[in-house]
Parts: structure tokens; C-alpha cells; sequence
């Protein structure tokens, strides 16, 4: 056992490929829609600077009557690490063989949100005040808190809400700000998903307006920063100005987290945008367009704003995403119109002017369900969007992963058989299979066969490697490549 493990690692072909396109100025670049790929195939898009693989991952379902598609560009559909993926609380999806693994409990956990933490965890933030998570490898949902409008005579709002719909928790897991309807007043409460209670709730008397439950007639959206430290609101455009204030509210404000304390109102003008981290590493909010029809970037701690990008092309529609939590420094952009090249772009979030080319969408983007929305994984190597690759066809929408062709951190000859996550790990790791496998077995790195674990036939199993030493070991199903396992 000991020489074949061995043989087969020494024969493994390993190349070490790049994973971003090349940094250059922005290029504005027209491309022409290639006929539409086979599911599960693929397209390369070689009209930009570097080729970029267009994957199509979805079809229309009959048994749905949908065309299963992610959210939004600010909802996160993979995982922490990237393995799987969901379409809304609809189901979860394998991220390298874009398979279904199950469905999912709907209506129990939406609206839903991938832990940043956690590859395992979804939170539910219910719309009756329940909080909820729910485990991938368990399948099982468990209540964790509920927003009361009476904490003593436990009485509800008449509605609370995550954004709406634009909203996040902070990289840590550690709090998101909802929003809650009472009358015609807002409630912004802040949550501990760690302790799992509540920090503090500011009202915002009459914010809420004539604004039914879906979402309030000032405000557009609420939401805690990438670092959990700010909250930001950003009133609505439609009905607040700066010569229209709502009791003198505007724009984009920022507020400290833990006590709802104003600290400034980074822009006048609140139009679509993302919170991430600059290339300097203090944390910015995105905004696409502002007040001269740019994408600015405005710094949460300070009064600075840069322009990113003053190219034509982005004066059109258009959405930005900064949930590539592991690669801060950059936003991805797109520009949903054709007639301005149609392109996905990561921008670097300084003064350089530099971008990642991503390729083109190449949707019609004829109605707000065409629009590409683009989001990238956490690494953001991979950009999931839609785009009906120019049918007209008003319901047909079809969603597709861009990535540099030929993408992949390491490449060999043999394809792997699981899925190991987190990795590194201290305690436990979860493990998906990819075949049908009855035995996991662990190595160390002299080829002594350590465990063996029963998969029990689920297609999740979570591992208990708390008494391992540190060190590399390899993780083997007696089929295809092993997967090297770090434990910390």
C-alpha cells in the first residue's frame, strides 16, 4: 500500500497556473455572442486581453417551471471555500461538477446567507424575526434567536428584513444589522451571530413611511461593513435628497456599529454599491456611478473619495461585487449594456486605473431578470452571472462561471474524487464525495495508513481529526487522486 501511494503521488503531473487575468488600464472592447453552450460546456471569450472560459451551469427546470439563476451581485451564492453553491433557498449545487446535491427546505430558511466562516453553515433570516442556520452535511435546520418589537410581552414586528435584499453579515460572522417595520417607523437592530442576541436598535421614526413590507419608502438598503465595524444606509435616491432630506437624512451614511453612533455621510447621492477593502486595506464603500457618473470609491473612516474608473463605458447600467472576502483590494464591475462593450471587469481599488478583464456577458440584459449580476467566489478567480446570450425570449436566463481558461491553483492528471473543507483544519473537516464511496482512509506523509472512516453512504460526512497532530496527511477513497489535508 505504502509503494503504490507512493507511485502514484511521484506520477501525478502537477503545473502551477495563474489564476487572474492580466492588470491593465481598462480597454473598451466590443464582443460578439457565440452561439449558446451545451449545458455543463463551455465557450472562451478570446476577444479580451486574456482568454476567459464562459461555463454555462444551468438549463430551464420543468419540474420548477424556473430558470434556476443566483440572487443578486451582493449575495454571496458559493460557500466560504468556494466547494458548493446555491440558487436562492431553492438548492445546493456541487461547485466543480455544478450537479445538484439536494434541495433545499425553501421556505424554512429563506431568505438565506452563506456563513463567511463556516463552508457548512447557511443562516436563515426569516422574515416573522426568527434566526435560523441551517447545516449543509447534517441537513438539519436549527432555530437560533428571534427579533422581538416587545422583548417582555414578546410581540412581533410587523416584518424584519436582512437589507432589504442588499444587505450582509461582516467576514467574521459576527453581526448583521436588520431592519424592522413598525407602523410607519424603521427599527435598524443589530445582532450578534456569535452570542447570538441582540446589541443594540435605533428607530428611525416614520423612515419606514407608506412602505409596504417589502421594503421601506426613505431607505434603500442597511448593512454592516465587511469588518463589522460601520452600518451603512443608503436612503433612496427617489424620495430623499439633499435638497429633499428625510429629517435630514440623504445619501450614504455611516454609523458606528455597536451603538448606531453617526459618524458622516460619505456621498450626497446613494446609487448601487458594495462595501469591500481598498488595495491600502481600509475599508471603502464601491459605488457604481456618483455624482459625475463615475465608480468612486468613498473610505468609511475618513472623507476621501477616488474615482476608479472615469471610462464612458460606465456611465451606463450597471452592478459592482466585493464578496471575493479573500482577495480584497478589488471590486467586480459590470456594464449590463452592450451598446458599452458588455464587459465584466475586476477594478483595483486605488488610484491606478488598473482592471482584470473577465470577458464579455453577453446578454441582451433587455430587463432587470437579463441582468448579469455578477458575483465572484471568495477567491475571486470565479465569476458566477446570467445573461441569455442574446435570446430575446423574455423569461430565458441562464446562469454562467467566467474564469481565465485553464484556471485551476494545481492541475494534474487525475481528477479528485472528494472535496476536503476547511483546509487548513484543527478539529474537523467535512468531506463531499464526488462517487460512490463506502471508506475514507487517512495517510501520513510516510505512507502509514492512519484512520479509516465509514462514509455511512452520505453524500456529506463531517471527520473528527481533533486528536492529529499538526502536519500535512493525505485523504484517500481508494479512487483517483488523494487530497492533501493540513492540520493545524
Amino acid at each position: 500500500m505504502k509503494s503504490s501511494l507512493f507511485i502514484f503521488l511521484l506520477g501525478l503531473q502537477l503545473q502551477v497556473l495563474a489564476q487572474f487575468p492580466t492588470d491593465m488600464p481598462y480597454q473598451s472592447i466590443n464582443g460578439t455572442a457565440p452561439a449558446l453552450p451545451a449545458l455543463n460546456a463551455f465557450v472562451t471569450d478570446q476577444s479580451v486581453p486574456d482568454p476567459v472560459k464562459i461555463t454555462r451551469i444551468t438549463d430551464f427546470n420543468a419540474v420548477w417551471n424556473w430558470y434556476p439563476h443566483h440572487e443578486y451581485a451582493k449575495i454571496q451564492p458559493w460557500n466560504a471555500d468556494g466547494s458548493i453553491y446555491k440558487f436562492y433557498s431553492v438548492a445546493i449545487y456541487d461547485g466543480q461538477t455544478h450537479q445538484m446535491i439536494r434541495e433545499l427546505l425553501g421556505g424554512h430558511i429563506y431568505p438565506s446567507y452563506w456563513s463567511n466562516t463556516d463552508p457548512d453553515i447557511i443562516y436563515g433570516f426569516r422574515e416573522n424575526g426568527d434566526i435560523k442556520t441551517y447545516s449543509v452535511s447534517n441537513d438539519l435546520v436549527s432555530l437560533r434567536g428571534h427579533i422581538y418589537a416587545d422583548i417582555n410581552n414578546q410581540t412581533d414586528f410587523e416584518v424584519v428584513k436582512l437589507g432589504p435584499g442588499e444587505g450582509n453579515i461582516d467576514k467574521n460572522d459576527h453581526y448583521v444589522a436588520l431592519i424592522a417595520k413598525q407602523a410607519a417607523d424603521m427599527y435598524v437592530i443589530i445582532y450578534d451571530l456569535q452570542q447570538y442576541q441582540e446589541v443594540f436598535r435605533q428607530v428611525f421614526s416614520g423612515a419606514w413611511g407608506s412602505g409596504g413590507t417589502g421594503a421601506p419608502q426613505y431607505v434603500d438598503w442597511v448593512s454592516v461593513s465587511q469588518s463589522g465595524n460601520y452600518v451603512g444606509i443608503m436612503w433612496n435616491h427617489n424620495n430623499t435628497s439633499q435638497t429633499n432630506p428625510f429629517n435630514g437624512h440623504y445619501g450614504v451614511e455611516i454609523y458606528h456599529t455597536t451603538d448606531m453612533q453617526f459618524l458622516r455621510r460619505l456621498t450626497s447621492y446613494g446609487n448601487h454599491g458594495d462595501f469591500g477593502y481598498a488595495a491600502d486595506g481600509d475599508e471603502v464603500f464601491v459605488q457604481f456611478w456618483g455624482p459625475d457618473g463615475t465608480i468612486n470609491m468613498y473610505y468609511l473612516d475618513r472623507m476621501e473619495r477616488v474615482v476608479i474608473s472615469n471610462h464612458n463605458d460606465f456611465n451606463g447600467e450597471g452592478h459592482i461585487s466585493c464578496r471575493n472576502l479573500n482577495r480584497p483590494g478589488w471590486a467586480y464591475v459590470s456594464q449590463d449594456e452592450a451598446a458599452r462593450s458588455g464587459q465584466i471587469v475586476a477594478v483595483k481599488l486605488d488610484n491606478s486605473g488598473l482592471v482584470e478583464h473577465f470577458g464579455h456577458h453577453f446578454s441582451t440584459a433587455a430587463s432587470y431578470l437579463k441582468s448579469p449580476m455578477p458575483c465572484p467566489n471568495p477567491d475571486g478567480n470565479k465569476i458566477m452571472f446570467k445573461s441569455d446570450f442574446g435570446d430575446t425570449n423574455s423569461d430565458v436566463i441562464y446562469v454562467f462561471e467566467a474564469s481565465l481558461e485553464n484556471a485551476n491553483t494545481i492541475q494534474s492528471n487525475a481528477a479528485p474524487t472528494c472535496q476536503v473543507y476547511p483546509n487548513p483544519a484543527k478539529t474537523f473537516v467535512y468531506i463531499h464525495h464526488l462517487i460512490d464511496i463506502d471508506e475514507i482512509h487517512l495517510f501520513n506523509l510516510q505512507g502509514q495508513h492512519i484512520k479509516t472512516f465509514n462514509t455511512g453512504g452520505k453524500v456529506f460526512k463531517k471527520l473528527d481529526i481533533s486528536d492529529l497532530k499538526s502536519g500535512m496527511y493525505l485523504i484517500s477513497t481508494g479512487n483517483g487522486k488523494p487530497q492533501w489535508l493540513s492540520v493545524q
